[in-house]
């Protein structure tokens, strides 16, 4: 009689484990079935607000539901990145992930979160290609990297540089640059793009090492001179500029690039399927054509490749603060 109960009671907990385990997969096959929350961590009518409205808009058509962008920025992205962290980890909510965000734990004096441990990957979703652009009136002996470095050389106390942010990927792969460059060169930050720009356009600054869309405008009206690019290849846009591989710039490798986020704990099922969405989203002509007039080129790679990039970028960029002295105190 006791062996009876006994089975009879293991019995009845493999089949509660089995029905928790078949709605949990009910759950899952049924994602999504109501609107998602699409966290962007910086203000609205920035290169990320609007390239987010972008994919939102994309992967709202492609799950047939209404995806909500909810602008929640501050502290160079930390605050939505953790707002996203606190959220219940059923697939509704995701995150945009930019450079600020990821290497604002190694800057700030505090790390806020872990990007390693607190948060599942969904997928890349584009790059933001960054060009190096000098005033082209100041400075117009300065046509390429070899010509800037022996510009830096010349002056002993080196050169000046800009770029929308310290602790941008731009901030950081300059620091890198200069390294290869064996020069001098001190960054003189600004808040955004925009003012720094114009610091440039100025002859404040000599140099500025920026996102395309900030300062295209710019080159084409001949105001700023564009002498690298960051790319693995020349762009549409500025075909006669060579990438600072083709001028044996190790820092080449250094890119400005954005993701998806949802939750850590996050069903694998579910992280699936926002993942295989996004990547239909970015190989989508349209989507290309929208995420292309922004500034941001459609870049896909999978959950466990974006989770790799990560790990890979926040050892490049930690070494790089800890390197210069960038943390806060």
């Amino acid at each position: 009689m006791k062996l009876l109960r006994k089975l009879t009671a293991i019995s009845a907990l493999i089949l509660s484990q089995g029905l928790v385990l078949q709605a949990a997969n009910a759950q899952a096959n049924d994602f999504p079935n109501k609107s998602l929350n699409y966290i962007v961590p910086f203000p609205p009518g920035g290169p990320s607000d609007v390239a987010g409205r972008v994919l939102a808009d994309a992967l709202g058509k492609k799950l047939n539901q209404t995806i909500v962008v909810e602008n929640k920025s501050g502290a160079s992205g930390t605050i939505g990145i953790n707002q996203l962290i606190r959220s219940k980890p059923d697939g509704y909510t995701v995150a945009s992930l930019a450079a600020p965000s990821l290497t604002a734990p190694f800057i700030l004096s505090q790390a806020p979160y872990d990007l390693e441990k607190d948060i599942k990957s969904v997928g890349t979703a584009y790059i933001t290609p960054l060009v190096i652009v000098v005033n082209a009136k100041k400075y117009p002996d300065i046509t390429n990297m070899k010509s800037l470095a022996q510009a830096a050389k010349n002056n002993k106390d080196g050169i000046n540089y800009t770029s929308a942010a310290v602790g941008s990927t731009a901030n950081l792969a300059m620091e890198l640059i200069k390294k290869d460059l064996g020069v001098k060169m001190t960054h003189i930050p600004y808040r955004g793009s925009a003012p720094a720009v114009t610091a440039v356009l100025a002859g404040d600054v000599a140099v500025m090492y920026s996102d395309l869309v900030a300062v295209l405008t710019q080159i084409k009206a001949g105001n700023l001179r564009p002498i690298a690019v960051n790319t693995d290849q020349r762009l549409d846009e500025l075909p006669e500029v060579p990438t600072l591989q083709e001028q044996d710039i190790q820092a080449s490798k250094a890119v400005s690039w954005s993701g998806l986020l949802v939750p850590k704990d996050t069903p694998d099922e579910t992280v699936k399927i926002l993942s295989d969405a996004l990547e239909e989203v970015v190989n989508d002509p349209e989507t290309q054509t929208r995420l292309k007039a922004v500034g941001a080129y459609p870049y896909y790679t999978d959950s466990q490749t974006m989770q790799e990039t990560i790990a890979r970028d926040s050892a490049i960029w930690s070494g790089v603060i800890e390197e210069n002295n960038l943390r806060q105190n």
